[in-house]
């Protein structure tokens, strides 16, 4: 349990510098790219921040799987070097940041499954308008965005703007006040929006967004990159409905009308999502410079991800294991200690100790190897003449 906690706290602390440097890599994408290309910056925003999490494990990963025992001779390693490791190491507080992120985790998963049954009950309490005139009322939405998917259109009390709720079967909620006192040009405006979250997909991404930012609840450059990506959908959505030149002045003055309410539901979409006012301008002025995207901020960023890796890097996150000996190697092996190498002898009790050998003469012991063997003695034979 604890190295698995040791793991996440790992985990957590790369997150933390490849979150500002995702910010730092979005900021500068986005102040590149002009104000009037949202899909471009809304796919660099979201891609930024989909890929801290995986990011952040495969840096986590790496060294484990990389690391090779028997490729380091225990001769090289300088014991210097180990012991100023040693003094910048965080191995002894990652269990302690892997609890800490896991009970933070726990508490913002807590909270995305409230909302869920909060949307699943708006979901029921809402009234299914007739078919036939709910395709009446997206004829024009249907024609400019040339989408024939399911989507259901429905009246509901709880909310003040059109609101898409669902990603399998999209829902439309549409507020009571909608039929009946909103102009009819507004609403069909509005509904080309909302239909053009429903073919993006936006639903799905949404629910992928928010997942990472439970995540990397502790993140605020990953909370900015997550602001930046949820105006920059509503700005596709704008840029959807003024595909056609006509839709400027009544689709501006549709959303003034709904700049009062700001009921807008996460995960749900809706047309007052984002910065309102900055969309506002954005479709009136779209090569007005965008201000969240300064140059002091890139700069920020970029040297508060250097910073976060320098430090990282200096640092020991894992706590080596002693060791093991060397084992033996074949010639430490073939020699055997002479004393080892002569096996004690038990003398029984009608066993007599074997003599004493006679130490050779002189000279012997130059003519035969070690260990020494008495030469034989001369037979009768020879001695006679």
């Amino acid at each position: 349990m604890t190295a698995a906690l040791a793991f996440l706290g790992v985990v957590v602390l790369h997150a933390a510098w490849l979150g500002v440097a995702a910010a730092a890599v979005a900021a500068i994408a986005l102040r590149r790219l002009g104000a009037s290309r949202s899909r471009e910056r809304y796919a660099v925003a979201l891609a930024a921040l989909l890929a801290v999490v995986p990011g952040a494990l495969l840096c986590a990963l790496y060294p484990r799987l990389a690391a090779d025992p028997a490729a380091v001779s225990p001769g090289l390693v300088d014991p210097g070097a180990v012991a100023a490791a040693s003094a910048y190491s965080l191995a002894p507080a990652t269990p302690w940041i892997g609890l800490l992120w896991a009970g933070g985790v726990a508490w913002g998963l807590l909270g995305l499954a409230v909302a869920s049954a909060h949307l699943g009950r708006l979901r029921q309490r809402a009234r299914p308008l007739p078919a036939a005139h709910a395709e009446r009322l997206l004829a024009r939405a249907r024609e400019q965005l040339a989408y024939a998917g399911p989507v259901d259109l429905a009246i509901s009390p709880d909310v003040g703007v059109p609101t898409v709720l669902g990603w399998r079967r999209p829902l439309c909620a549409l507020p009571a006040a909608a039929l009946t006192a909103w102009p009819g040009d507004d609403l069909e405006w509005l509904l080309v929006h909302e239909l053009a979250h429903v073919r993006r997909a936006d639903i799905a991404w949404g629910w992928a967004q928010s997942l990472v930012d439970v995540a990397l609840f502790f993140h605020p450059a990953a909370r900015w990159l997550s602001r930046q990506i949820r105006h920059e959908r509503e700005c596709c959505c704008d840029a959807a409905v003024l595909a056609r030149p006509d839709a400027l002045v009544p689709y501006v003055h549709a959303l003034t009308r709904l700049a009062a309410d700001r009921s807008a539901i996460r995960p749900a979409l809706s047309a007052t999502g984002g910065t309102l006012v900055s969309r506002v301008e954005r479709l009136v002025d779209p090569t007005a410079p965008i201000p969240s995207c300064s140059r002091g901020l890139c700069l920020a960023l970029v040297l508060g991800a250097l910073a976060g890796a320098g430090t990282l890097a200096a640092c020991e996150t894992e706590e080596e294991d002693a060791a093991p000996a060397p084992a033996p190697s074949a010639v430490e092996q073939a020699v055997v200690p002479p004393a080892a190498s002569v096996a004690p002898v038990s003398e029984s009790a009608g066993d007599k100790a074997p003599p004493a050998e006679k130490p050779p003469p002189n000279g012997a012991e130059d003519d035969y190897p070690i260990p020494f063997i008495a030469p034989p003695e001369p037979s009768p034979r020879d001695t006679d003449c």
